[in-house]
């Protein structure tokens, strides 16, 4: 399906470019748009395809990790305190740090090696490294977000209390975790093929640690002031404090920051798409 629609695009392109002049007007900026958003869409069901349907358990691994992790979580937890953390229900608790977190980190992940894996794709000349890169976040979001409405909807049929205080608060502030994953996917993604290192730097250094520092298990009124002091410079904790706050009746936080979660995350994707802007090109031809 793929190749067939660039090919189609690229004909069109071939026919068109002796009766059409080279100069910018609206309606070649909409079809150039129109154009992109066919390959990204394309781009997104290859993945799709790829990562999940090769394998006999395909898509169930993405609802098995999450689920893996909270009940290892909610066991120890449940063993450890009996009363609820914050006056949350402990089990929703953990599935709206754990998922929640994941709209963060895992478009970071799958955006690495995005334009080594599509060196054969990049010859066509619609589609792009931002394309490439972009699918990649794209696809992990929105299997995410699905991830997370289907574990919910799952926890309120088995009995446990599922209500949403203020979904509009709570999609912005899955939102910010999106944007902060995507600017971090695109920073890494196009450095990645010109100094391979940055991929152990995310995952053995930036990574874990913060699994453990941005609320998964948590929330920051439990903690230490002497650890909460420094724990607030990582502004993932900031949002998944934001998303609890905004979801649950239960809990309204005093420390997470609209305004210092804002300015992470829309300057992080400022500087992953200068990053792209800078070395696209080189990470192009970079073997």
């Amino acid at each position: 399906m793929l190749m067939a629609l660039l090919q189609a695009d690229a004909n069109m392109t071939m026919l068109s470019a002796g009766v059409v002049d080279s100069s910018i007007t609206p309606r070649r900026v909409l079809s150039a748009f129109a154009t992109q958003v066919r390959v990204i869409n394309a781009l997104i069901l290859r993945e799709t395809k790829t990562r999940y349907g090769n394998y006999k358990i395909g898509f169930l691994w993405a609802l098995i990790e999450p689920l893996v992790g909270v009940s290892v979580f909610v066991a120890i937890f449940a063993n450890l305190r009996n009363d609820s953390p914050s006056g949350m229900p402990l089990v929703p608790f953990m599935l709206v740090g754990f998922v929640c977190y994941a709209l963060f980190r895992d478009p970071w992940g799958a955006m690495q090696g995005a334009i080594s894996n599509s060196r054969n794709l990049l010859t066509f000349p619609q589609v792009t490294t931002f394309d490439v890169i972009m699918a990649r976040g794209l696809l992990e979001i929105l299997v995410t977000f699905f991830v997370l409405g289907f574990l919910l909807y799952m926890a309120h049929l088995t009995g446990f209390e599922v209500r949403v205080e203020r979904p509009l608060g709570v999609l912005m502030a899955c939102g910010l975790l999106c944007v902060l994953g995507l600017g971090l996917g695109f920073l890494f993604a196009s450095l990645e093929p010109l100094v391979p290192s940055v991929k152990q730097l995310a995952t053995q250094v930036m990574s874990r640690p913060l699994y453990f520092a941005s609320g998964l298990f948590f929330t920051v009124d439990t903690l230490p002031a002497a650890i909460r002091e420094y724990l607030l410079y990582n502004p993932v904790l900031h949002m998944i404090e934001l998303v609890r706050g905004e979801f649950f009746y239960e809990f309204e936080t005093s420390y997470g920051s609209w305004t210092y979660a804002s300015a992470w995350a829309f300057t992080t994707l400022a500087v992953g798409f200068l990053m792209h802007q800078a070395v696209h090109k080189r990470a192009i031809v970079k073997k």
